[in-house]
């Protein structure tokens, strides 16, 4: 993630196959809107081992499956503009 902050202008976050939030490169590692965007940043480690990251919370359940029989499919996520450019799926 430490690359992809330094060399990107914009940035796309896919869950499962599908863009969940998408924007500037300040957009979405200051002010990340979806929860697994949020999610992601959360698991990047913290390369000072004297600091320490803020407790999260734990998910709970199983992660949906991304395999779909032929002829199905998820439905799509829907980008919703909130601002300056910055998508995130509602």
């Amino acid at each position: 993630m430490a690359v992809v902050e330094n060399i990107s202008d914009r940035v796309a976050v896919m869950y499962l196959g599908q863009i969940v939030e998408m924007g500037t490169r300040a957009q979405l590692f200051g002010n990340p809107q979806h929860p697994y965007t949020r999610r992601l940043l959360e698991a990047v480690p913290v390369p000072d081992p004297r600091r320490e990251r803020a407790p999260s919370l734990r998910l709970a359940g199983e992660i949906p499956s991304p395999v779909w029989k032929v002829g199905e499919g998820p439905e799509r996520a829907h980008l919703v503009d909130i601002g300056d450019g910055h998508l995130v799926a509602q």
